[in-house]
């Protein structure tokens, strides 16, 4: 493990931001590869959104990339400010198969490969 991080108040796009600028590289988020806690885009939908989940979004969204399409609700739940207990792990491409089995059998069946360093750009993040 490169670098891991627990997502809390800031949401995986504030961790995820930490993360590569403290490593000096770029990151791709598959958003649609990101587990969802159950029931989160109905909440979205019914306009309860933290307060703080629309500052996450403010303070990251200057290095982020959307691809052509990305929601508003894709947006705002990868800010999403509260806790929710998951890992954001960075490994070696070599090891992230391996490690992914080893939380799945674990006990997180949600546990996914979300996206991908790369070198520094223009950008530090590039949603998918």
């Amino acid at each position: 493990v490169n670098a891991c991080t627990d997502v809390t108040g800031f949401g995986i796009l504030g961790h995820l931001l930490e993360m590569v600028r403290a490593s000096n590289v770029s990151a791709e988020l598959m958003a649609d590869k990101v587990p969802l806690i159950k029931g989160v885009m109905e909440y979205y939908q019914a306009g309860t959104v933290p307060g703080g989940t629309l500052q996450n979004l403010s303070y990251a969204e200057p290095s982020i990339r959307w691809s052509d399409g990305t929601t508003e609700s894709t947006k705002t739940i990868l800010a999403d400010a509260q806790t929710s207990g998951g890992l954001l792990i960075s490994t070696p491409n070599d090891t992230a198969r391996k490690l992914l089995e080893e939380i799945r059998e674990g006990g997180s069946p949600e546990a996914s490969i979300i996206g991908r360093i790369l070198p520094v750009s223009d950008f530090l993040i590039k949603i998918n």
